[in-house]
């Protein structure tokens, strides 16, 4: 059985299709405000003939929450009135621009550049080849050969803050490292009690020690006699039974020496949303320096806090710091590294041309919220299953791969991410949390979704689009001939099937006499004449297969209109099961058997299957 998720991917095109803005993409791209200007005059007035209004009704085909209410499960409702933001069909009607017009994907626009966090300790000889591949690869990190011993390449020292909110290692003296004891007898030499469960970094007098996992106290054992009597291969089965500590006085407090944090370094750590262990920029065990002047170590009065770390260093630099020895590192390769240069030029697409960009020009379409059509009902206020955020280490589901062949993960050569995300629809969400998830607190909240059969209607006003331009945005409600079957994701809780939307557009325009009629009969009078949107989808797809790109948008066109078809969700047997989550952690072993063997993610056609 093939891997499933709640989402798939919408494949990228070769290259950017330009819009007709990029003939003037010197003078607007470029530092001379003035010349910017003109050039974009000179566009609008060629070429932005159309100014009107898409005029959108709205029904939800399945419960929607959209969070913003009076509380924190309240759906979004100012002045106590609830609408969908248009700040939310905004974003979804960009994103399916985006796609329609073959556009860019380009660093901070358009993806979040960042490098994605792995560990593997262990791979036994009947492993998985993923599991071989990655665990290579950590361990070419983190260790290497000297007189043939592997030797660690992380090294133990204080990840320290100032008053600016930097970064730095302290490192420890030459000759100082951390020391390995069994908690009994740590506790027995300094008359303390460790903490045994989960992970943690905590103090005694001048020592910080860390603790890696969990443990039974009951299971500990007194003193390296009794631990040391246990056959070598049952004592696995004993966890954690010893922690390492490390003493502020063992530290380089010289400033000098100091190993300086980089900012994206400090940024890949805080988007590392999969650790499941100690988080050393928040967690509590972080000491306020003042304390540590207290016990008489000279640390620097610019130091705000204190604790210990462990790090790889890379040209007098921390390239990697976390909790421990073994801790998470990230790959080499960026997201952004994985994405076609092609898609990453500075041409201006379509998408940009429409909506706006911000350092050099406003958009031309404007979102209202959808208000709503009657009395909308809502749901019993409920908790949700966890709303856990993508998870592009799964490297099987995110990256392009090849039935049969070695599996690429974000360091493989060649690695190219499969394309743009987004969620199924899906007729029989299971949205509300279990009682045992109900008491995960720390990544379950209480909604209030609206029910299904909602109505609302919005408006989206447009000023001095080109025809090729009014036919992409027009495209976004039509896909070529699918409008009737297409249904639209808005929301949070997608991955849970919640959010489909019907949603159709109605086109008016603005003729010469519309100001002239703007306040006939003493009413305002602003929608525009109807009009046949017909000839404007037309101009789009002649404008695409001018530039030569008419093969490959429509076989993106294809992708999506399936993606997007509410009607085939109804008619596919077994539906939920081809788009359920697999659950579970590598670790543990409680997993879906196709997440431990790493099954690659279908083609969107290939999920419907016959």
């Amino acid at each position: 059985m093939p891997a499933t998720a709640a989402y798939n991917f919408i494949g990228l095109p070769d290259k950017i299709l330009p819009s007709e803005m990029e003939r003037y993409h010197k003078d607007l791209m470029g530092e001379d405000e003035s010349r910017a200007h003109r050039a974009m005059a000179t566009y609008l007035a060629e070429q932005g003939k159309y100014s009107g209004s898409i005029e959108l009704d709205m029904e939800t085909l399945m419960p929607m929450f959209i969070g913003g209410g009076e509380d924190e499960a309240g759906f979004f409702a100012p002045a106590g009135q609830k609408r969908i933001p248009g700040s939310s069909i905004r974003g979804m009607v960009k994103n399916l621009v985006k796609i329609i017009t073959c556009g860019s994907m380009r660093g901070k626009e358009d993806v979040n550049d960042r490098h994605i966090y792995f560990r593997c300790l262990m791979a036994p000889n009947n492993s998985p080849d993923w599991m071989k591949d990655l665990h290579k690869l950590y361990s070419n990190r983190m260790m290497r050969i000297v007189n043939k011993k592997p030797v660690k390449n992380a090294k133990t020292g204080f990840l320290v803050q100032d008053k600016q909110g930097n970064y730095m290692v302290a490192p420890l003296l030459t000759g100082k490292n951390t020391r390995r004891i069994l908690i009994r007898e740590y506790e027995d030499a300094f008359n303390t009690s460790v903490p045994v469960r989960g992970a943690s970094v905590a103090w005694h007098d001048d020592e910080a020690y860390i603790i890696t996992g969990s443990q039974s106290r009951n299971r500990l054992k007194p003193n390296m006699r009794a631990y040391e009597a246990v056959p070598q291969e049952q004592r696995k089965r004993l966890g954690k039974q010893f922690i390492r500590y490390v003493n502020l006085r063992d530290a380089d407090w010289n400033e000098n020496h100091f190993l300086p944090v980089p900012d994206e370094v400090i940024k890949d750590y805080v988007e590392d949303v999969t650790r499941g262990g100690v988080d050393l920029l928040n967690d509590k065990g972080r000491l306020k320096a003042e304390v540590v002047r207290d016990k008489g170590i000279k640390v620097p009065g610019n130091i705000v806090t204190v604790i210990p770390c462990g790090y790889l260093e890379q040209d007098k630099e921390v390239s990697a710091f976390g909790h421990g020895q073994c801790f998470r590192i990230p790959y080499k390769t960026g997201i952004l590294d994985a994405i076609p240069k092609a898609l990453q030029k500075d041409t201006i697409d379509i998408a940009t041309a429409i909506f706006g960009n911000k350092e050099k020009w406003a958009g031309r379409v404007f979102f209202e919220d959808a208000l709503p059509e009657g009395a909308i009902e809502s749901l019993e206020t409920a908790y949700a299953h966890p709303l856990l955020q993508p998870k592009p280490t799964s490297y099987q589901l995110y990256l392009k791969q090849q039935r049969g062949k070695k599996l690429n993960h974000w360091d493989a050569a060649g690695a190219e991410v499969r394309g743009y995300k987004l969620y199924w629809h899906n007729n029989k969400s299971d949205w509300q949390a279990s009682p045992d998830e109900e008491k995960m607190t720390n990544v379950v909240r209480r909604i209030t979704p609206i029910k299904k059969g909602s109505k609302f209607t919005s408006r989206i006003r447009f000023q001095n689009l080109t025809a090729v331009e009014l036919g992409a945005l027009l495209m976004v409600f039509d896909m070529s001939g699918n409008g009737e079957k297409v249904a639209y994701k808005i929301g949070q809780g997608k991955s849970l099937g919640l959010g489909s939307l019907k949603m159709t557009g109605k086109l008016y325009l603005e003729g010469e006499d519309y100001y002239a009629n703007l306040f006939a009969d003493g009413q305002l009078n602003d929608q525009g004449k109807p009009a046949d949107g017909e000839k404007f989808l037309k101009e789009f797809e002649a404008y695409v297969e001018k530039a030569g790109m008419s093969r490959q948008w429509q076989e993106i066109m294809k992708e999506l209109a399936a993606m997007l078809d509410w009607q085939k969700v109804q008619n596919t047997k077994g539906w939920s099961n081809r788009v359920a989550s697999m659950s579970g952690n590598v670790q543990s072993g409680e997993v879906d058997e196709r997440f431990k063997t790493r099954d690659i993610l279908p083609k969107v056609s290939e999920v419907y299957g016959n």
